[in-house]
């Protein structure tokens, strides 16, 4: 997992959660400021609008925030919040009377392979081909593979985040990418 871990100086996401816990508002901003811009990636994933996706993101830190107490130390943060992220998501889709959901181009927001050569509007037509795809995705599949394939976190790690066992994370990867490679094959 490529974690985003703290320049020489300051404090991990552990520290910064034991001084939230203590009552630093300081260190709890520091978390927010640290992993805002990958909530909003995950709920943009996970099929979240503009218009609700920031609110969202308040909503998932307001979360975290409650539940400071209940954080394991050992636990990645990380998985932690992303499990927070997704199931926040959730709650805002079904909530919403099982409305549509509101994939947005995906821009920037995919990795792009260096040296990949391809013309930009090929990696257009390639982004909206994923955009589409990832919409033939369960819920579940598409949490397991946003969090995996894009995030970049470890099979246990998003096992963890899910409440998931790494036998049905793999499970779930595997018609995720089959799913995916099948949608994109016939596009």
């Amino acid at each position: 997992m490529q974690r985003l871990e703290p320049p020489p100086g300051e404090r991990s996401d552990d520290a910064l959660v034991a001084a939230a816990r203590a009552g630093d508002v300081r260190a709890f901003e520091a978390l927010v400021l640290r992993h805002e811009a990958r909530v909003l990636r995950v709920l943009r994933f996970m099929g979240i609008g503009r218009d609700d996706r920031e609110d969202l993101a308040q909503d998932v830190f307001l979360r975290v925030f409650r539940g400071l107490a209940g954080y394991r130390a050992g636990f990645v943060f990380e998985a932690w919040l992303y499990r927070v992220a997704v199931n926040a998501a959730r709650d805002h889709r079904s909530g919403e009377a099982r409305r549509t959901l509101n994939f947005e181009p995906l821009g920037d927001d995919l990795r792009e392979t260096p040296g990949s050569g391809a013309a930009p509007q090929d990696q257009l037509a390639l982004r909206d081909r994923l955009e589409r795809a990832l919409e033939e995705l369960t819920d579940r599949e598409r949490a397991v593979f946003v969090l995996k394939e894009v995030e970049g976190l470890a099979t246990e790690e998003v096992a963890k985040a899910l409440g998931l066992s790494s036998i049905t994370v793999r499970r779930h990867l595997g018609r995720a990418r089959e799913r995916l490679k099948r949608v994109l094959s016939d596009t």
